[in-house]
């Protein structure tokens, strides 16, 4: 659920994404799903990977009289799974603590062919965690596989510790997402399965 009615009335995609904040959640998703962002200034026109439009905390490739014209989304059906977690302190308007979204292909084997992991909330920018990918490409996603990808984590990121979440939490957070992940990709278990709320009811 994001922001609220007044907020989500006048707030678009394209500004969520330029912003560039750390804790934002649209552009995990996007970076996940292989996102491309176009950027205009007159009768220029560039478009770059949303991965590489982020450089450092509140900064990006956005250079003056430039505007966000659009964000494209490769439709690619090879993907077999794509899921978004936020994780906040209240269900409604809240800002995550971490956001996780992620891009996964297996093959029958359960295999990993490819995937894409994006985060916000663990780093000065939205980014991808480049070495628990690594991790697991390539890989049959056992449970195994699943320790060494969180494992990587903590060389990809070093989170801070703020007002929303200690630099720990947002760690273990963050591999417990992972886990979720392989245990609804490669055991069967169904979203409502692994949901805190059904299974409190």
């Amino acid at each position: 659920r994001f922001a609220s009615p007044p907020v989500r009335s006048v707030g678009t995609m394209g500004g969520n994404v330029a912003n560039g904040s750390p804790i934002g959640d649209s552009a995990p998703v996007l970076m996940a799903l292989a996102a491309e962002i176009e950027l205009r200034q007159g009768a220029r026109l560039r478009r770059m990977p949303l991965q590489d439009f982020y450089l450092d905390y509140m900064k990006n490739q956005l250079e003056p009289g430039e505007f966000v014209q659009a964000l494209r989304v490769p439709l690619d059906g090879a993907w077999t799974q794509v899921q978004a977690h936020k994780v906040s302190k209240r269900f409604d308007s809240d800002i995550s603590a971490v956001c996780g979204a992620f891009a996964l292909q297996l093959d029958a084997e359960q295999r990993v062919v490819d995937l894409r992991l994006a985060w916000g909330g663990l780093a000065a920018i939205v980014k991808r965690s480049v070495k628990a990918e690594a991790a697991l490409r390539g890989q049959v996603f056992s449970a195994a596989a699943l320790q060494a990808a969180q494992a990587a984590l903590a060389d990809d990121f070093k989170p801070l510790s703020d007002m929303r979440a200690s630099s720990h939490y947002r760690l273990q957070v963050a591999q417990n997402l992972l886990k979720r992940l392989w245990l609804s990709s490669t055991q069967g278990l169904a979203a409502k399965q692994l949901s805190v709320w059904e299974q409190a009811r």
